[in-house]
Parts: C-alpha cells; structure tokens; sequence
C-alpha cells in the first residue's frame, strides 16, 4: 500500500516526505547541485536547503550531491567533516565557512541606506534589497510582516534617476504591492532610459558604421587601382616615347648610312 504525504519537521528545516513509490524512483539517485568555489554561497545554499525539503531523495544523496558540488579549494573543507554527517549538518558546516558573517545591525544598516548605482538596472536593485531583506529577516532584525512596505520604501527612495522617481510616485503612494512597483519602474525604464530607449538606433548606427568602413576599404581601393593605372599609363607614354626615339635614331642611322653609300659610289 502506498505510504501517505507528509511532513516532518526539524529545527531548521520543514522536509516533505513522499510516497515510497517516488522514494524507490528519485531516492536511490545522487541529484545534482550547481558547483560551489567559494562565490555566491547564498544562491548555492538555497538549492541545497530546496533540495533537502522536497524530501524526493533519502539524506545520504542530499549528502552526496553537496560533496559532489565543491570545487577547487571549498573541497578542503572535506577533510573536517565526517563520512556519516547528513545533509544538515554539511550546509550548517558550509555556512559556518562560507556563510553571510556580517551582524543583524550592519545588514540592517545595508538595507536602509541601500542605493541604486547607475549601471545597475531596477530589476537588479530589487533583488539585492530583497536579499538584503532576508537576511535582516534570518537575523531576527526585521519583521517578515513588514517585507512589503519596508521594499517598496527603500526600493524607490533608493533610485538614482529623479524622472523614474517622479514616474513612480504614483505607485509607490498607492496601495500597490512591491512587485506591481518593480513592473511600473521597469517599464519606465525601458521607455525611458537613453541606452534601451535607443537600442535600435544604436544597432542601426553601428550598422551605417561597419558600412561606411566597408565603402571606406572599397574607395581607397579604387584609389589604389586607379594609381596603378596612371603608373602603367605613364610607363606605356614614356615607353612609347622611347620606342618612337629608337625609331626615329634607327631611321636617321639608315639614312646616314644611305647618304654615305651613295656618295661612296659617287
């Protein structure tokens, strides 16, 4: 008989338990994390912590793909962690050398006084003070229930282009939600920025530009052809006017030689 869903619960995690059908299918597979070098922790452990709580795949496996995903020098960290150790215990250890080691006060701090720099597009911004957000969160600063007002306050007060301020103060005054802000700043965004605003017109002009390069190559082409043929021209005058000399020298040299004959036999 196939065994029911449920959920068992530990101190950190709430990992789901499926049917033993699927445990037999998924279980007795080692899955795969993306690798882990020492960059991006953050990102690297919530594919883990994710791959944990779906409860598709016994602990040892869980375990496996996190020893699988190290790389370079991460992998030293091997070495001080038992064989037996479940899942937990390595993304607890992980954490502890890898982890956000910064105080609940200084991401607070972070949050709060958090800027967009001008290379950096809306999208981007929002997903930094969401990070932020969830760390104050995890660090028992900040109250959950206070995501939304806290993000769309920061994330608009936090813009560095007064017009896309001033286009979404509509918005942001409103009873709209943090991503209905997100959508509205990045659409004026795109219709507004120099750089997207004239995408097209930036690819048509380096279009004119590569040919106008290529008109360039072909016209001094042509004025290396037509010097050629003004060289070979003159060589052929002058070659002429040569051959005419020798000629005209030939047939004074036949005349003379007419002349001398004809008085010798005189």
């Amino acid at each position: 008989m196939t065994q029911l869903t449920k959920i068992q619960k530990n101190n950190n995690y709430m990992i789901r338990e499926v049917t033993t059908i699927d445990q037999i299918k998924l279980s007795t597979r080692i899955p795969t994390l993306p690798s882990f070098g020492g960059k991006n922790f953050e990102e690297w452990k919530l594919e883990a912590v994710c791959m944990m709580r779906t409860g598709l795949y016994l602990d040892y496996a869980v375990s496996q793909a996190v020893r699988n995903s190290l790389k370079s020098d991460t992998r030293r960290i091997l070495l001080t962690i038992k064989p037996s150790e479940s899942a937990e215990e390595l993304i607890a250890k992980m954490t502890e050398n890898f982890g956000e080691v910064k105080s609940g006060e200084r991401i607070v701090h972070d949050f709060y006084s958090a800027k967009q720099p001008e290379t950096e597009s809306c999208s981007a911004c929002g997903i930094r003070l969401e990070a932020l957000f969830q760390q104050a969160v995890n660090k028992g600063e900040i109250e959950e229930i206070k995501r939304d007002n806290k993000l769309q306050e920061r994330f608009w007060r936090g813009f560095n282009s007064e017009q896309l301020k001033s286009a979404a103060r509509v918005s942001y005054e409103s009873s709209d939600s943090f991503e209905k802000l997100k959508r509205k700043t990045r659409l004026e965004e795109e219709e507004n920025n120099p750089v997207n605003a004239t995408g097209k017109a930036l690819v048509n002009q380096q279009s004119r530009d590569d040919r106008l390069k290529v008109l360039d190559k072909m016209i001094e082409r042509l004025k290396t052809i037509e010097a050629e043929m003004s060289n070979k021209k003159k060589r052929n005058l002058e070659g002429k006017r040569e051959y005419e000399s020798y000629e005209a020298t030939k047939s004074s040299d036949q005349e003379r030689r007419q002349n001398r004959h004809t008085n010798g036999g005189r």
